[in-house]
């Protein structure tokens, strides 16, 4: 069985999960706290593609660490991820780390918001959103 691997997203230390933990809640091994539940992930090439196939929507954005909206975004996608944990899965994907997605998903500037449902794109959004319409757009795309 293949394992994912990810940052832990309280402690920044890497966990290995299965593919089928995607439907559960996980706890860090190091931190004892729930690694898909309730903080956006840190996604890159090794880990994308099985992370968006879980069975919940998942909310990505792209970005860039020297990008002025996409760090005034950043607490507006925490928080909104933390109040839709039940519901949706976050990812963050740091293009300049990530080019390979960043070109096959076309990001052409940042930031740049996608959901997918089980592994396919359903929404794209190129610019970051007050909390409102954040919160709007991800109902509106969810509910269509």
């Amino acid at each position: 069985m293949k394992l994912i691997s990810v940052l832990c997203p309280h402690c920044q230390k890497s966990v290995s999960i299965s593919p089928q933990s995607l439907s559960n809640t996980v706890q860090c091994e190091h931190c004892n706290k729930p690694v898909l539940d309730g903080k956006p992930i840190e996604a890159d090439v090794g880990n994308f593609d099985m992370l968006i196939k879980g069975p919940k929507p998942v909310v990505v954005t792209f970005w860039g660490a020297n990008c002025s909206p996409c760090n005034s975004f950043k607490p507006i996608f925490e928080k909104v991820a933390s109040e839709k944990k039940k519901q949706l899965r976050f990812l963050r994907v740091n293009v300049q780390r990530n080019k390979a997605l960043a070109s096959r998903y076309r990001i052409r500037g940042v930031p740049t918001l996608m959901v997918f449902k089980k592994g396919k794109q359903q929404s794209v959004l190129n610019t970051a959103l007050r909390k409102k319409e954040f919160v709007d757009w991800l109902n509106d795309t969810l509910n269509s």
